[in-house]
């Protein structure tokens, strides 16, 4: 279909299609199952940090681009979340000193591979991680924060090898397809493997080139470039980022709807405070001098948060609000971890920040999933220099009616927003009994028989 997404979801939608018969239900199922599970083993890697696992369920609970997005059947939607929840709960492991690493770094670089085999943009994740790695590793040089630098690169490292698949060509899966597949594998395993075995004489130089004199001096200019080089990087993305997860762009881009003045600033100020309260956990983290391994994941988090806006300047041109489900996890995830270090007097604030949040998104869910009247769509929205439309989501009821009662079984479109949704339904429908064509295309002043839609008939 592009250049910049691979075949694992469609493989796992035809995989549902197999098991259930097509629809649109269907359709969605794998992505809400995909996600309800990520949110279940994000629960497992925070399982012994005490409340952070609830924290972190009522901060995705409170996200539009969750809720409204875990629906939507796209590759990015359905997989992200999971696969950084799979790299989530390896981390703790890999950090941990004299543990076995085989299977906990054999499933961190599949997860990445896969992400990155699902969509480009999840290269992104590769590169802010493995700039995180080297920023944690010098500010707190020793044997943990050394492997997750370590790892970090070694991960980057193989995405570039895997980036062969693009090589690979179309043909027949025996012939093409399953090689590719398991020379992947091969070399996930094999680069396992090889880390292990030379980890013990890779350590000790790594980290005395960290605690070098002259590396120290220079710590905290690098660290300080680099969190302000970052935000500079991408303005529109900053600011793509507060608008997208406060809600208010998901608003208008999937449901049509602008929030009246007071949910408006609502919106606004809740994330302002997250944003507040992120930056106090960063600044905190890293003032700190963690006393146990696991203590390098909350700056982790905020570092890798951080480090992804430039990064996906790195992997993709354009800007879309679907972009910043992986920011989103990094960013809930670092929440989560400091409200969890809080002290008591400051947890109820901070609780009460995420349980406004949740209800407020957890209504208007309801709302829009009961909603009958069809929106006006906006043609085109602004939101502080980030454009975008929400025609692509209008309800196609009416429309799949008006072509039934045609016995259209054609349809076209200059948009693959019409033309691809309007094959499937009338896919999985009721079968056409005529030959009938149809061309369709967005109009914002035509009222009939679609509103919406003009249609032009074709024998």
């Amino acid at each position: 279909m592009n250049g910049y997404t691979g075949s694992l979801f469609p493989e796992i939608t035809s995989l549902v299609f197999s098991i259930i018969p097509a629809s649109v239900g269907s359709l969605r199922l794998a992505g809400a199952i995909l996600n309800g599970l990520a949110l279940g083993l994000t629960a497992l890697a925070l399982w012994k940090r005490g409340a952070a696992a609830l924290y972190f369920a009522l901060a995705m609970g409170s996200s539009l681009l969750f809720l409204f997005y875990s629906r939507v059947a796209w590759e990015v939607n359905a997989l992200q979340n999971l696969l950084l929840a799979l790299v989530l709960l390896a981390l703790p492991h890999l950090l941990e000193r004299g543990r076995s690493l085989h299977r906990w770094l054999f499933l961190l670089l599949l997860a990445f591979s896969l992400g990155c085999w699902s969509h480009a943009i999840f290269i992104a994740a590769a590169l802010s991680f493995a700039a995180a790695t080297l920023l944690v590793a010098l500010t707190w040089p020793g044997e943990s924060s050394a492997r997750l630098l370590l790892i970090g690169q070694l991960n980057v490292l193989v995405q570039i090898v895997l980036c062969g698949r693009h090589f690979v060509g179309d043909g027949a899966f025996a012939t093409r397809a399953l090689p590719a597949m398991l020379a992947g594998l091969g070399l996930i395993a094999l680069a396992t493997r090889a880390y292990v075995h030379v980890e013990g004489h890779l350590l000790p130089h790594t980290i005395r080139a960290l605690t070098d004199r002259r590396v120290a001096r220079l710590v905290n200019v690098v660290l300080v470039g680099f969190v302000v080089l970052s935000l500079a990087a991408s303005p529109i993305g900053d600011v793509s980022f507060f608008g997208t997860v406060s809600g208010v762009i998901l608003l208008e881009r999937v449901v049509s709807y602008l929030p009246g003045p007071i949910e408006m600033i609502a919106l606004h100020m809740r994330m302002a405070l997250l944003l507040v309260l992120f930056a106090a956990a960063a600044l905190r983290s890293l003032r700190a001098k963690p006393s146990a391994p696991e203590q390098l994941l909350l700056p982790l988090f905020c570092l890798w948060t951080i480090a992804y806006f430039p990064a996906l300047r790195l992997s993709i041109a354009s800007v879309a609000d679907r972009y910043y489900i992986i920011p989103q996890f990094l960013f809930f995830v670092s929440i989560a971890l400091a409200i969890d270090g809080l002290r008591a007097s400051w947890k109820m604030p901070a609780l009460t920040l995420l349980l406004a949040g949740f209800i407020h998104a957890q209504v208007t869910m309801v709302r829009e999933a009961f909603r009958d009247e069809d929106r006006p769509p906006f043609e085109l929205f602004d939101y502080a220099g980030y454009t975008d439309t929400s025609r692509h989501f209008m309800k196609l009821h009416a429309l799949t009616n008006e072509l039934k009662l045609h016995a259209t079984c054609r349809v076209e479109s200059s948009s693959f927003f019409i033309a691809q949704p309007m094959r499937f339904l009338m896919a999985v429908g009721q079968p056409c009994s005529g030959n009938a064509g149809v061309r369709v295309e967005y109009c914002a002043a035509c009222l009939a028989p679609v509103r919406g839609f003009e249609l032009q008939l074709q024998e």
